[in-house]
């Protein structure tokens, strides 16, 4: 049992991708073509194993969301 994991189960799809985009997002990468591949691949292995596959673990949750928490945000590629 890891601290903070029991949490993971009340995470939603987008919060779990945007998490795993965060890291490209942090270094002005586009991620135009890679959130729909996320997404689309979180469907095909669900939640589990997209995280262990993605190594969206609950530090990685906890980072995004205290970004969040500060008032940074992305833009949303069309």
């Amino acid at each position: 049992f890891i601290e903070g994991e029991n949490q993971m189960a009340g995470y939603s799809k987008e919060l779990i991708v945007d998490a795993f985009l965060h890291r490209f997002r942090l270094h002005n990468a586009s991620v135009e073509k890679l959130e729909p591949m996320a997404n689309e691949f979180y469907d095909k292995v669900g939640k589990d194993k997209f995280r262990v596959y993605a190594s969206v673990d609950a530090t990685v949750i906890r980072e995004y969301k205290e970004f969040l928490k500060n008032g940074d945000s992305y833009p949303r590629w069309v």
